[in-house]
């Protein structure tokens, strides 16, 4: 995944004006609004899109960062750019301090793949605390753009596995997978594996005896995949509760489950997507 193809400089900003998170998303759609392939959308579009997004969770995950991203009807790219607040801005982080840095990305609709291919890089590059304060020390858009290429290259695999736990989670609604995937990336969890699984109701349709009596019932899903991944102990509780944005109340809708496991030896790392 090479950024450079989607980060232009001309939606560099290292000084944003605005304070509050509805003037920042409206200072950031007048940047994204900048980029040729945004011919015939307005910034009230953009900044729809983007507000819609942080209606589902909030995009700051912590650490002073967020990264807004919607998709746009009409677009036929993907577009990534930065933004500095020198002061902070109230973003509904995670942690609930003030975001000062600004990563956005704005995509076309049905490219989910590529769209969370590059939010895994973008996270890798801003996961140190180093770069994230080389960028803000940028003084000119050009300054800005130049710093964030010269990292976007990935960072060496750590082989740390303490407090580590095994995550699996079952899922029987494709659009929420897609959702969950992109949330897994804004909050650094990548190497996710996913297989293809089946319910008992999968099995049971073959055998005449219960067979009717379950399609009649209409509980079948069709669309049924384990995920596994490893995860900071830390963050299971947050990760969960934002699974439950988007699924609703897991003990209450059927659909989607998670464990979280002890982990009593591993070795490797699959940090990658």
């Amino acid at each position: 995944m090479e950024l450079f193809n989607y980060l232009r400089k001309e939606l560099c900003e290292p000084n944003l004006k605005s304070r509050k998170k509805e003037a920042v998303i409206d200072e950031l759609a007048a940047l994204i609004k900048r980029h040729p392939a945004i011919d015939g959308i307005s910034q009230e579009e953009i900044a729809a899109a983007i507000s819609a997004r942080e209606n589902l969770g909030s995009t700051g995950f912590g650490g002073g960062l967020a990264i807004p991203h919607c998709k746009l009807p009409g677009i036929s790219e993907f577009i990534v750019g930065l933004a500095v607040s020198k002061r902070g801005v109230n973003f509904d982080a995670m942690d609930g301090k003030k975001v000062h840095l600004f990563c956005f990305i704005v995509g076309p609709e049905g490219s989910p793949e590529t769209h969370v291919k590059i939010l895994a890089e973008i996270s890798l590059v801003l996961r140190e605390e180093s770069v994230r304060r080389e960028l803000l020390n940028a003084k000119t858009p050009t300054t800005l753009y130049e710093e964030f290429l010269r990292h976007s290259t990935p960072e060496k695999i750590s082989d740390e596995t303490k407090e580590q736990k095994l995550l699996m989670m079952v899922v029987q609604n494709e659009d929420n997978l897609v959702d969950i995937m992109e949330l897994f990336v804004e909050m650094g969890i990548v190497g996710a594996s996913m297989v293809p699984s089946e319910g008992m109701a999968g099995i049971l349709t073959k055998v005449p005896l219960f067979a009717d009596f379950i399609n009649f019932l209409g509980q079948r899903s069709e669309f049924h995949k384990t995920v596994w991944a490893v995860v900071p102990a830390n963050d299971v509780e947050p990760l969960v509760e934002r699974i439950e944005a988007i699924t609703g109340d897991m003990d209450k809708h059927i659909g989607t489950m998670v464990l979280a496991l002890d982990i009593a030896y591993m070795k490797g790392s699959m940090e990658t997507i």
